[in-house]
């Protein structure tokens, strides 16, 4: 049967997969196929398109951002709980590594979100939509690149280390003296 604690560390990890997928992959779509299909076709859509496909994308984006980030958030609180990171590499920069795809996650959080926002500043980087959809794919493929180096770091359960016990035998359990034999 499978533990409930398997179930959890399944369920979280769909969790940031599916959030991953969606909004890296919304950002490279939008870089490499629906931003150039406009400059190919000089097209420029509707207000009503453009509202609803900015709205779509908005969506897309807080619910992905959403999920990775309590995903995230949530797997390295359990990793770090349940497991021994080993010192080899990248197991002596895993901490670092973490930190480092946390902070650029909220960069790619902060841009798709202002990409796909309605707000004043999200008009202003909408002029250069091309440049900070490259920026962003960037960033976001950077995170994935680091995801992949921590995952690679070899762990060890902890309450599979060995604890070492004391042993009895009938020596240390003659020559041992109780609390109560020294009243």
């Amino acid at each position: 049967m499978v533990s409930f604690e398997l179930l959890v560390e399944l369920v979280i990890r769909w969790m940031h997969i599916f959030g991953a997928i969606m909004l890296v992959g919304s950002t490279i779509f939008m870089r490499t196929v629906y931003v150039p299909s406009k400059e190919l076709s000089n097209f420029e859509p509707k207000p009503e398109f453009a509202e609803w496909h900015r709205k779509a994308w908005a969506r897309m984006v807080m619910l992905s951002s959403g999920q990775l980030l309590i995903s995230g958030l949530v797997s390295f609180v359990l990793i770090m709980k349940t497991y021994t990171i080993k010192d080899a590499f990248p197991g002596n920069i895993y901490q670092m590594a973490f930190g480092i795809k946390f902070l650029l996650a909220l960069v790619v959080f902060f841009l798709a979100a202002a990409l796909s926002g309605r707000s004043g500043l999200a008009q202003k980087l909408r002029q250069r939509e091309k440049f900070w959809l490259t920026v962003n794919m960037a960033l976001a493929i950077t995170v994935v690149l680091i995801a992949g180096l921590m995952r690679s770091a070899k762990r060890e359960e902890k309450s599979a280390r060995l604890i070492p016990q004391p042993t009895a035998n009938a020596a240390n359990l003659l020559s041992e003296t109780s609390t109560f034999d020294a009243r």
